[in-house]
């Protein structure tokens, strides 16, 4: 993610009226952008360079700006100048890595993170960033050096806890990935990524309680999140709730409405509280859309008819199942 809060401070010097002019634009042009006012910041950074063509934080707040509109043209042509004036703006190269990663050049976002990194080498964010176009350029050596080194950086904003959690739970560090995301929400309790996370990674540890705990949170401002459902859903189911699961479910599919696998797994719910009926119904639902385990569905499909006391389609479907459904045609169906 591009840096846009900028903090340049200038040691104090005896400049002319015109420099002093410009410092004056350029911090008011970062006030307007942090406000959210994009073209009066621009406007303030503008007259910044009139009064000082020379001053490279400018065309550095700028062009940061511009990117921030997806203005990828402005903002290279302006981060492109502030290196070239002053190579020392060491933010310029992470903005322009931004741009170029939202243009898809990724090689010359990663020239621009190296040099960033360079240049500040205890600074997380360049290293996440960089992270990012090595796993995807299937780099798979220098995105483990990279992983090593960020687990060993300092994190402090919210979201540089929730990026290293994710970095911790990669290398099979599950105590560092769940303490920083206990770190992530106790600096914003009100950041609702981290309590997905924490709740999936709490999930998959076999924490139920906890992972129930996070997703009751955030489920509380984010209904419409479909996987949220499921993996609730399973924590229920693995501590013996198939109804809450069945529940949850069904809110998930009532979003994301063609998934087979919800099917087939609510199905398997309804199996275990014996609601046979709705378990047929899931399990052709599974079939219908394809699921990716189609014999086992037909198996499935095969016990909910036969509970339902419909034999001949009972005894059809487990000779769909193939070899699952031997046992059962051999005890139920010769």
């Amino acid at each position: 993610m591009m840096k846009i809060v900028f903090s340049i401070s200038f040691v104090i010097f005896t400049w002319a009226a015109c420099a002093q002019d410009a410092i004056s634009y350029y911090n008011s042009g970062i006030d307007k952008f942090e406000e959210g006012n994009m073209l009066g910041a621009i406007k303030d950074f503008d007259s910044a360079l009139v009064n000082n063509p020379m001053m490279a934080e400018a065309y550095w707040g700028r062009g940061s700006v511009y990117a921030e509109m997806q203005e990828f043209g402005n903002a290279l042509k302006d981060l492109n100048k502030c290196i070239e004036v002053d190579p020392g703006v060491v933010d310029a190269f992470y903005n322009r890595a931004y741009i170029y990663m939202a243009m898809a050049e990724q090689q010359k976002a990663l020239n621009d993170l190296n040099m960033y990194c360079l240049m500040r080498p205890k600074d997380i964010n360049g290293y996440l960033s960089r992270l990012d176009i090595l796993v995807k350029n299937s780099m798979h050596k220098e995105a483990f050096q990279d992983m090593e080194t960020i687990a060993g950086l300092e994190a402090n904003a919210p979201g540089e806890y929730v990026q290293r959690a994710r970095v911790k739970y990669l290398m099979k560090d599950t105590v560092g990935s769940i303490k920083d995301l206990d770190e992530g929400i106790k600096l914003a309790p009100g950041f609702m990524d981290a309590y997905f996370l924490r709740g999936k990674y709490n999930y998959e540890f076999g924490f139920y309680n906890k992972a129930l705990q996070d997703f009751n949170i955030y489920l509380l401002t984010n209904q419409t999140d479909h996987e949220a459902y499921v993996i609730r859903g399973e924590c229920f189911a693995r501590q013996g709730d198939y109804s809450l699961a069945a529940n949850d479910y069904t809110k998930a599919i009532d979003i994301e409405g063609e998934n087979p696998t919800y099917y087939f797994d609510r199905g398997f719910f309804y199996i275990q509280l014996e609601e046979y009926e709705q378990a047929q119904k899931d399990f052709k639902k599974a079939i219908y859309f394809n699921h990716n385990d189609i014999r086992l569905a037909y198996y499935n499909l095969g016990i909910a008819e036969y509970r339902l006391g419909n034999k001949e389609d009972a005894c059809n479907y487990w000779q769909k199942s193939e070899s699952l459904g031997v046992d059962y045609l051999t005890k139920y169906c010769l």
